[in-house]
């Protein structure tokens, strides 16, 4: 259960990060179309923070919002894991994560970020209702 929900931290962890790096027109119809649902900004991208532009200033709240959340995430899905980070610290590190990148997501909302929006409510209600037990520790 802890690999699944330390690569859905990973996976949470992309779609904020991928705000860096948007899909330009002719990448968005790569593999049919589908790239764009597994990497969900695009050049154009706009909402209440702003507008993702082709070669100008990104909105520096976006740029925050999704260094932070990205860093959060995979600080908990290393943490999940017992690797380097301690596992006591997963719940407010996914739940951190998870609340900047549902900023992000409804901050520049289209249907490319639903999945990503859900999966954000998914890890809070995860890290709420304490799905994961501490690991054994070592004797």
């Amino acid at each position: 259960m802890k690999w699944l929900f330390a690569v859905l931290l990973v996976l949470q962890a992309h779609f904020a990060a991928s705000y860096l790096v948007p899909l330009d027109s002719g990448a968005q119809r790569e593999f049919g179309g589908l790239l764009r649902w597994a990497w969900p900004w695009s050049i154009g991208d706009g909402g209440f923070l702003g507008r993702i532009p082709a070669s100008d200033e990104y909105p520096i709240v976006g740029v925050w919002l999704a260094g932070g959340a990205a860093l959060m995430l995979v600080l908990a899905a290393l943490a999940v894991m017992g690797w380097w980070v301690p596992f006591g610290w997963w719940r407010p590190l996914a739940v951190g994560g998870a609340i900047l990148s549902l900023i992000l997501m409804v901050g520049f909302f289209g249907a490319t970020k639903l999945l990503p929006t859900a999966l954000d409510l998914l890890v809070m209600w995860a890290a709420m209702t304490n799905r994961l037990s501490a690991p054994a520790t070592g004797g």
